[in-house]
């Protein structure tokens, strides 16, 4: 395929009946990249949807791919695919910067991550509803389930958006409740304790979703934890790099006379590969 890839998903895509884990992607083009700096205003959850709508050219029998599909993915399976697409765009090497949380430290750790070691292999189990048992305080507890999908995150960073975190945490999870017994019926609220456990049991089902990085401070000393947010890192890659992208279109249309949508619809590896040439070219005529 060319300028894209074939990839697996984690968890994968059940339509009718049937689990679809083969999913298509290609890399991010100028007209993807201009799309982005222009998607700051966007909450992250909306932004991701929109930018895999445009880059999935499949996702199992399914070659239109629009946001609501996109929506519908597990939390895990959309970032495996934003792991992908970055790799596709800009490489496989992930550098990246954590501040520690340390009170008087603050100091900037500079990490190098690769994205192959971020990719989970597929999930053994993956049905589209989870059904746990436990007791809790004598009482046996049955919970019927399914993990969240891109539309729950979109669904619950609109509510902390508004001010209120917590109330999107327990929006998100009241989502993807379908039966809880005691009480039966779909919940209007979740018990505290039984939230805990949920959160615990969809984390483990679908680990992809929360990349949890461990690392130490060389400066305090300090041992703790951060989230990698895949899409954010991706949004802050390309939009840092943004005056590159219109003045590399700027020197090939002013050399090869290409148009601005030719040039726009070429991906950051294409204009590098042409921008290659043409140094070589300049400089053999200097000679």
């Amino acid at each position: 395929m060319r300028h894209g890839a074939l990839v697996t998903l984690p968890g994968g895509l059940w339509l009718d009946g049937s689990r679809h884990r083969e999913a298509a992607i290609r890399p991010l083009t100028g007209d993807d990249e201009a799309w982005l700096l222009e998607a700051g205003g966007m909450l992250p959850a909306s932004r991701s949807t929109a930018l895999l709508a445009r880059c999935l050219t499949r996702v199992g029998p399914c070659t239109n791919v629009t946001p609501e599909l996109a929506r519908s993915l597990s939390v895990g399976d959309r970032e495996a695919l934003l792991l992908q697409l970055r790799r596709l765009t800009l490489g496989d090497d992930l550098p990246c910067t954590v501040t520690c949380p340390g009170v008087a430290c603050g100091e900037r750790l500079d990490l190098q991550l690769r994205v192959g070691d971020l990719l989970l292999p597929p999930y053994p189990e993956w049905p589209p509803c989870h059904l746990r048992t436990w007791t809790t305080d004598g009482a046996v507890v049955r919970a019927r389930f399914r993990v969240p999908t891109g539309a729950d995150q979109e669904a619950a960073a609109v509510a902390a958006a508004a001010g209120d975190p917590a109330g999107g945490a327990s929006l998100l999870l009241r989502r993807c409740v379908e039966d809880l017994d005691p009480p039966g019926g779909p919940p209007e609220t979740v018990p505290e304790d039984m939230a805990e456990r949920l959160d615990a049991i969809m984390a483990e089902l679908d680990p992809q979703a929360e990349l949890r990085l461990g690392m130490r401070c060389p400066q305090c000393g300090l041992e703790f934890s951060t989230v990698l947010d895949t899409g954010g890192c991706l949004f802050e890659e390309v939009t840092g790099r943004a005056h590159h992208l219109y003045r590399e279109v700027h020197l090939l249309a002013l050399h090869y006379h290409w148009g601005e949508r030719e040039l726009m619809g070429m991906t950051g590896s294409d204009r590098a590969r042409y921008l290659g040439l043409l140094g070589e070219a300049l400089a053999g005529v200097g000679r």
